[in-house]
């Protein structure tokens, strides 16, 4: 069904967006700005006598993993009758798990869009590297960058940092959106998270992985794409590179031919479903005029924020 730029606007999706894009604001200016005080002002006041070392490592760590809490605790009190399913329309509640039966194909297919994502983004990185080689600007980092070698960086980067992206951009930002089309929802959620990695690459990265999260949540509920976005993490943390070479020859061999099966079959399962996908789109796609609400203040003073920490990383002593 299409609809004017008139029901647009009395659906009121200018005020949604704008709404949703200042609590995606929000949380990441608390998690930023936390994060800075901590590395730079309460860590150095409460141990003194830490070296440099110990600011950047393991203190430095617990400093990202508390910011990550404080943002979290916000967008919990701030939304809580969304999330826990109070809200007094129930428009806008989050799907913790819808009706739809989460299949291993689905997983496998997911999977490999991780995969394919980070390839996009390798492949932007290195043309980045190559145009900026001869200037005095540095190319930014490429996805998985900074290992997760300390348990508490595991904590943040398989459990902690998942949970609050997925309950923040996929649970409260995308169903704040899903009654303006399935769809917009699911970009301009995309958008707004690909946007909070603060990096041009990991920022494309976030953006397609995005889409794919998006759709998981949509389709099947918070819960699998909360799932997908774990095991991702998990995968890319460097674990397997630390531990498989004490395993066996035949467990590491066998474990190298699952993960290229795994890869192998979401990739085929992926094309299979192009067309699926592509009706999708057609049968959710946006009434006319609703994407001119990502004009709304508060969506592009986010954009803006974002894309300078991102241009900041080409400057060296800024990133």
């Amino acid at each position: 069904m299409r609809h004017s730029s008139g029901d647009v606007h009395d659906w009121g999706v200018r005020r949604a967006v704008n709404t949703l894009s200042a609590f995606a604001f929000i949380y990441v200016a608390i998690e930023t700005l936390a994060g800075l005080l901590g590395a730079k002002v309460v860590v150095p006041a409460l141990f003194p006598h830490a070296s440099k070392a110990q600011i950047n490592g393991p203190l430095g760590d617990w400093t990202v993993a508390t910011s990550v809490v404080l943002a979290l605790l916000f967008a919990l009190i701030s939304q809580w009758p969304v999330i826990v399913g109070q809200e007094r329309h129930g428009q806008d509640q989050v799907q913790w798990v819808t009706a739809r039966r989460f299949s291993l194909l689905a997983l496998i297919i997911a999977l490999a869009c991780f995969f394919l994502s980070q390839l996009v983004a390798g492949v932007a990185n290195s043309g980045l590297t190559a145009v900026l080689s001869s200037t005095g600007l540095h190319p930014p980092s490429a996805p998985g960058d900074g290992g997760m070698e300390t348990p508490i960086m595991l904590f943040y980067g398989i459990l902690l940092g998942p949970f609050a992206e997925e309950l923040v951009f996929r649970g409260v930002i995308m169903n704040g959106l899903r009654r303006f089309g399935r769809v917009f929802a699911i970009i301009t959620s995309s958008l707004l998270f690909g946007f909070m990695h603060g990096s041009l690459v990991q920022g494309l990265f976030g953006f397609i992985s995005g889409l794919v999260l998006g759709y998981l949540a949509m389709e099947y509920g918070l819960i699998w794409s909360l799932l997908v976005h774990m095991l991702n993490n998990a995968f890319s943390s460097g674990l397997l590179a630390k531990y498989m070479p004490l395993a066996p020859e035949v467990v590491r061999i066998g474990l190298g031919f699952l993960m290229i099966l795994v890869l192998l079959i979401g990739v085929i399962g992926l094309l299979f479903k192009i067309r699926t996908l592509r009706d999708y789109c057609r049968s959710n796609r946006a009434p006319k005029g609703i994407y001119a609400s990502w004009r709304a203040p508060w969506f592009l003073l986010f954009c803006l924020a974002c894309l300078l920490m991102a241009l900041s990383e080409f400057v060296p002593g800024l990133a």
